[in-house]
């Protein structure tokens, strides 16, 4: 997912071709040709919204109404999705892989194999991790952290405690990953996809893919995945064809899904009392996605930890 270096055009000149929406669930982003962002459209294939950072973009994470985008100049920006105004610019200790967040902590992996524990309003350092094998993927599902390299290894640790162990390994080098809700669902650089129970790593399926996936989201029951070569591939996961081919004419780098409010556990977009039967339907299957502590068992601390959340509910 390296790219060449390009110029930075500065904190005052990110650039908007057109109003950006703010992301809701179902948004998909993707950085393409001289750092330039776009909203793309699940439904018709369609890339519009563009805002700038300038640089080559390696990772992507969605706050709110802002986007941060990991570049290679060393860099996250901060970018207003409705304005296309850049917020803020927060240099980072090494050239990034990968970016995702968790609340306001941003967890970065660098060149140097190194997991990078970052406040996301200011990129202060809060903690690093050393896997000594570069990290070119990361995902947060369950409470729980996993992270790939280009070895083949797959490695997890509970949010917030810094504690990676070996999760699990595939056939090929990870270049991104996401979550069906249940599964880890990894793309290789070869144009395999692999899926492993998010609890405890075993092996679920495999399906290829003409990319070399440098992004992929699983958005509305449907596998997005994007290759360097600008193309994006809608999958059915359940049988691995592919419903859809989309060109966007972009040297893709990175792309992102809007995240989902841990307490709208359905994913409809509103949290009310079917979130909490569902979550329960879940809790009582021991399914990965009830694991809401991330400690790989299903007990009443899950159920504690989602009762929190979904009293809290979900911010704008």
């Amino acid at each position: 997912m390296q790219r060449n270096r390009i110029t930075n055009l500065g904190l005052g000149l990110a650039l908007v071709a057109g109003l950006a929406a703010g992301a809701s669930a179902g948004d998909l982003y993707v950085a393409g040709n001289g750092g330039v962002i776009w909203h793309f459209d699940t439904a018709t294939g369609n890339i519009d919204h563009p805002v700038s950072c300038g640089s080559t973009v390696e990772g992507l994470a969605l706050q709110g109404r802002d986007v941060l985008a990991a570049s290679t100049d060393h860099n996250i920006y901060r970018i207003d999705l409705d304005t296309g105004l850049l917020k803020n610019v927060m240099p980072t200790a090494g050239q990034p892989l990968s970016l995702t967040r968790w609340g306001n902590t941003l967890y970065l992996t660098t060149t140097a194999g190194d997991m990078q524990w970052l406040n996301a309003d200011d990129g202060s350092e809060i903690d690093t991790y050393y896997v000594n094998d570069p990290l070119q993927a990361t995902l947060l599902f369950g409470n729980r952290i996993y992270t790939g390299s280009l070895s083949t290894f797959v490695y997890a640790s509970p949010v917030g405690e810094m504690n990676f162990q070996f999760f699990t390994a595939c056939g090929g080098s990870v270049n991104s990953m996401t979550t069906n809700g249940n599964d880890v669902v990894i793309g290789a650089q070869q144009g395999t996809v692999y899926i492993y129970d998010a609890t405890n790593g075993s092996y679920k399926g495999t399906f290829n893919v003409q990319s070399d996936c440098v992004g992929i989201a699983y958005v509305e029951n449907r596998l997005f995945i994007a290759g360097s070569n600008g193309k994006i591939y809608r999958m059915n996961l359940a049988n691995g064809a592919i419903e859809a081919t989309y060109d966007t004419g972009l040297a893709i780098t990175a792309m992102v899904a809007a995240e989902r409010c841990a307490a709208d556990f359905d994913g409809n977009g509103s949290v009310n009392t079917l979130d909490f039967l569902a979550f329960m339907n879940a809790w009582t299957a021991k399914k990965a996605g009830a694991d809401f502590d991330g400690n790989g068992t299903i007990n009443t601390q899950d159920f504690l930890v989602f009762l929190n959340a979904f009293t809290a509910g979900c911010d704008a």
